[in-house]
């Protein structure tokens, strides 16, 4: 029996259609003026690196610390991708940039696939699409469940939260954002808690959409594979005197790999920008996302030995949407000091439609459907100051920001028999986040030193209510949380850095039980340390990051197996690693057009006290690996790449529990590795006109491998497919 013949659908709200009517509107309010106004360089962009003030030389690549959200300093999208291709040889901590080429040519087939690429990343795929994004960096998974949906890593689009509610609910349940607008992306590992807030504890990922262009130009790109995904993308923008416009749209539907796994994303977004005076720029984005999703959910061991494509769970499902706004003020106040004040709404619901027992796989008879509809509403203010200065022979910057930010989100659980009734299982569960932090840091730079110190100061007041019973739960934290980063610059080709950096998470809604007994759930903590070595030369012959780091993080909470929603007090966990990054361009001995990369990262990451003392971190490999060639003819245009990744094996759960159960719930998964390889050609037609071609084949060599997880059964990893991608850039 299907599922919507128990419960009812939920889709959009008609707000995201007059917010698309308003980005439709947007396209032709900016081809007017364009086609009668001389074009000038384009202003201050929202979509990457930290903006200098105007009397000052504009930055040839990244600041080393990032101001949140990051604006990238750029005269044209050509410049921002020049930008875009190399972290500043003294940047103090571990970090990588994935750049605009290296996204077009990646041939990815979702947004977790991409970040596969940077060093300590490990991806557990579920869906076969962007939705439900299960991402950990440096072995900090959640310890316990077989889903995690990114909690400990901070994700942002433009320098905006994506989480839907990032104290209450940092989980990606609802992940507002498509692989098609990805312009750039920064990997920031290790702690970032004095700029970018709580939840980031294994690094900061911010994708960077794409730049509004100074001249009208429209980028249209199309995308099919095997699996019968198709995507289609449209970005239209120009600039006219002190205004600029972009306006996206991203369609995209499939089947993926799984039986029962279809899908169907839409995401539009408009960008805009306003030069009122030399010194004074305004930036606004509105964005609408959309997902309806079939979900194939896990399968028995024996039922994955029979068919690994098959599903166990026609009934489950998957609907989320969320509308999103933001603004930013740039005031040149002097020469020297720059105020910005960012403020963000997004509202959204997301709701799973489970069945059960199917669900786990025990059985094919449907007892009923359980929903879980999460309304969450985000609002923050944000006001910040930057103001540089000479000191002693050296430069000082110094920055102080405030944040204002509440949440909102509302549980509740029902289930829907085959009988035509209806239970409650939790009753409609408020909780309110009123949260408020302040940071100071100053980087002092004194010839071949940049010494950067910094502390963020955070108040959290957690209001949650039952609001049929009216019984109520109050708590609140008041946390200090410095960080320190030092870097030397040996050479013009060399330097080192480390630093300590220190960041938490409140309790998140699901963890917080209402009742007149509820459980004492402290934050979590942890303290980052790195150590590591940066080098660039020999005309681009070899450029290697090496990083060493070592994570405490303590007051882990883990959701008991035994009980559903319920949390408990795992102890402490200590996570530590190297991580290699090697790229190369081979034109410096004659090989004109090659490239090679290659990332390796070692991880030990182990449960220090409690119950499971002294096991692995569930869900965390020991080896990552992943590594790429690609050869260019400059001339015609044509290009060929290879590219491949190794996953060690890991533990699905804190008890290591080694051989796979017969319900395909825990076990030691086995390591795997995957190859991929693209064939491209890009060209420009004419003054106007440049097309880029691109077939790519994954997992070539038809790799089976899949994941257990706690209580969903197993999940079986794509198989061998082809995918063919088309793209015009037309100039107006």
């Amino acid at each position: 029996m299907p599922s919507r013949s128990l419960v009812p659908s939920v889709r959009s709200p008609s707000a995201t259609t007059l917010l698309r009517l308003a980005a439709l509107a947007a396209v032709f309010a900016t081809l007017a003026p364009a086609q009668s106004s001389p074009t000038p360089p384009a202003a201050q962009d929202p979509a990457a690196k930290p903006a200098a003030p105007p009397q000052q030389p504009a930055p040839q690549q990244p600041a080393g610390n990032a101001r949140l959200p990051e604006v990238l300093v750029t005269e044209s999208p050509d410049a921002a991708e020049r930008q875009l291709t190399e972290v500043p040889i003294d940047n103090p901590g571990g970090r990588d940039l994935i750049g605009p080429r290296e996204v077009r040519e990646a041939g990815s087939m979702s947004l977790q696939d991409l970040l596969r690429r940077s060093p300590g990343v490990f991806v557990q795929e579920e869906t076969g699409s962007d939705s439900l994004p299960n991402i950990a960096i440096r072995g900090v998974t959640n310890g316990g469940e077989g889903a995690w949906r990114s909690i400990n890593l901070g994700m942002y689009a433009d320098g905006i939260p994506l989480a839907p509610a990032p104290y209450g609910g940092p989980g990606n349940s609802l992940f507002p954002f498509s692989l098609e607008r990805v312009y750039a992306i920064d990997v920031q590992r290790g702690g970032g808690a004095v700029r970018y807030g709580p939840n980031n504890v294994s690094g900061v990922v911010n994708f960077l959409t794409r730049p509004i262009p100074e001249d009208p130009t429209l980028h249209t790109r199309l995308r099919v594979d095997t699996f019968e995904n198709m995507s289609a993308y449209m970005a239209f923008g120009g600039t006219s005197g002190p205004f600029g416009a972009l306006v996206e749209a991203v369609y995209k539907d499939g089947e993926t790999f799984r039986d029962g796994g279809d899908y169907e994303i839409q995401n539009y977004a408009l960008k805009t920008r306003y030069e009122v005076s030399k010194s004074v720029r305004l930036f606004a984005q509105l964005e609408t996302y959309d997902e309806a999703s079939r979900l194939a959910d896990g399968l028995t061991l024996a039922e994955y030995n029979r068919d690994p494509k098959q599903t166990l769970s026609p009934q489950n499902r998957f609907a989320g949407q969320q509308d999103r706004a933001n603004f930013k003020l740039e005031w040149d106040v002097g020469s020297n000091t720059l105020f910005e004040l960012i403020t963000y709404y997004y509202d959204g619901n997301r709701t799973f439609f489970l069945g059960s027992p199917t669900f786990y796989g025990a059985t094919n008879n449907l007892a009923f459907v359980q929903t879980t509809p999460r309304p969450q509403r985000t609002v923050a203010v944000q006001p910040q100051l930057t103001h540089t200065y000479a000191l002693a022979g050296g430069t000082g910057e110094f920055h102080v920001g405030l944040r204002y930010l509440q949440e909102d989100i509302v549980r509740t659980v029902s289930r829907y028999l085959v009988n035509g009734t209806t239970q409650l299982r939790r009753s409609e569960e408020q909780y309110d986040y009123y949260t408020g932090s302040a940071w100071l840091e100053n980087r002092f730079r004194f010839d071949a030193w940049t010494v950067t110190p910094g502390v963020r100061f955070e108040y959290v007041q957690i209001d949650a209510k039952n609001r049929i019973n009216g019984v109520g739960v109050e708590k609140d934290f008041t946390e200090a949380l410095p960080g320190l980063t030092v870097a030397r610059r040996m050479s013009e080709t060399w330097s080192l850095f480390g630093g300590v950096q220190s960041t938490f998470a409140a309790p998140q809604a699901p963890q917080i039980s209402i009742t007149t007994n509820p459980q004492d759930l402290s934050a979590q903590y942890a303290w980052v340390y790195e150590v590591g070595s940066r080098t660039r030369g020999l005309d681009g012959l070899l450029s290697t990051d090496l990083t060493l780091y070592h994570i405490d993080y303590s007051d882990r909470l883990v959701q008991d197996p035994d009980q559903f929603d319920v949390f408990v007090n795992v102890g402490s966990s200590r996570h530590r690693g190297v991580e290699l990054g090697l790229t190369s361009e081979l034109a410096a001995i004659g090989l004109h057009g090659v490239e090679l990369w290659s990332n390796t990262s070692w991880n030990d990451s182990k449960f220090t006290n409690g119950a499971f003392d002294g096991n692995d971190f569930a869900g965390a490999p020991t080896w990552l690996a992943a590594w790429g060639a690609r050869y260019r003819h400059e001339r015609s245009g044509l290009w060929f790449g290879i590219d491949g990744l190794y996953t060690g094996p890991a533990f699905t759960d804190a008890a290591n529990t080694r051989d796979i159960a017969a319900n395909g719930t825990v076990g030691l998964r086995p390591s795997y590795s995957l190859w991929n390889c693209n064939v491209g050609w890009d060209t420009r037609i004419d003054d106007k006109n440049d097309v880029s071609i691109l077939v790519g084949g994954r997992n070539v060599f038809d790799e089976e491998y899949f994941e257990p997880r706690a209580a969903r059964g197993i999940f079986p990893g794509a198989p061998a497919s082809l995918l063919f991608q088309v793209g015009v850039t037309h100039r107006f």
